[in-house]
């Protein structure tokens, strides 16, 4: 296995000369365009068509250095989801499913609409990637219902994901919390490659951030390859690594 940072511009033509560094997954968490302070090299305030133009180069980036049947999670906003959609199938990408991811909180009460709680998680294909059904399974819930029972009977080990899924969020009080900006729950990123790889596959992060995927790539056997802007995010790697 191999783990590398690499400093990169999503935007900036990405090429991976080695095969064997073609991804297989991957994770997708870009800036929302909503005027949060990054940092100097991040605009987070970008007209609606500079921002499509952004998501649609990012994703011709990963769609041209992924394995000929590939995953690609795009975490946005579910109203940014919406209008940024047709520049990841622009790309390449298709859709395969459209997952909600909802996070329990009691922080940031939005005055005059509902506050949101949950985040669109576009899972995207190329090609025809085979996912992992029975790695994320989910315990029943119900486990004395009789129905229930003679499944487990049966040998069932528990129900498939469904398309709701609830992974608190990492707040800055949370374990493993590094202080980076709208840092991924290590459960939503697992669930993520457990879903969609095997040991051995590679992980691509093209915004890697604080390096939680590099994290929970290594913990799985998984290879990992993280990109970032921030020299910031070297930092956050060179402290994980």
């Amino acid at each position: 296995m191999f783990h590398q940072w690499f400093e990169q511009d999503a935007t900036k033509e990405l090429i991976l000369h080695n095969d064997f560094m073609k991804v297989k997954t991957w994770i997708f968490d870009p800036p929302y365009n909503v005027n949060f302070k990054y940092g100097a090299k991040v605009k987070d305030n970008k007209s609606l068509e500079e921002y499509k133009d952004f998501i649609f180069k990012s994703a011709q980036n990963m769609f041209n250095n992924s394995q000929e049947n590939a995953n690609l999670f795009h975490i946005n906003y579910p109203e940014q989801a919406s209008r940024t959609l047709e520049d990841l199938e622009r790309a390449g990408w298709r859709l395969k499913q459209w997952i909600s991811w909802v996070y329990p909180s009691n922080m940031g009460m939005s005055k005059n609409k509902c506050t949101t709680a949950h985040r669109a998680v576009l899972w995207m294909v190329k090609g025809d990637p085979q996912p992992n059904m029975k790695a994320v399974l989910q315990p029943y819930k119900n486990p004395n219902d009789k129905r229930i029972k003679k499944r487990i009977a049966e040998g069932h080990e528990g129900t498939h994901l469904y398309s709701w899924w609830n992974v608190n969020m990492r707040k800055n009080v949370s374990k493993g919390y590094k202080g980076w900006f709208n840092q991924l729950p290590y459960e939503l990123i697992r669930r993520i490659i457990l879903l969609t790889t095997n040991e051995g596959d590679v992980v691509g992060d093209l915004m890697a951030g604080g390096c939680s995927t590099y994290e929970v790539a290594k913990d799985l056997n998984r290879s990992s390859l993280c990109f970032d802007i921030d020299e910031k995010s070297k930092v956050m790697w060179d402290d994980v690594v």
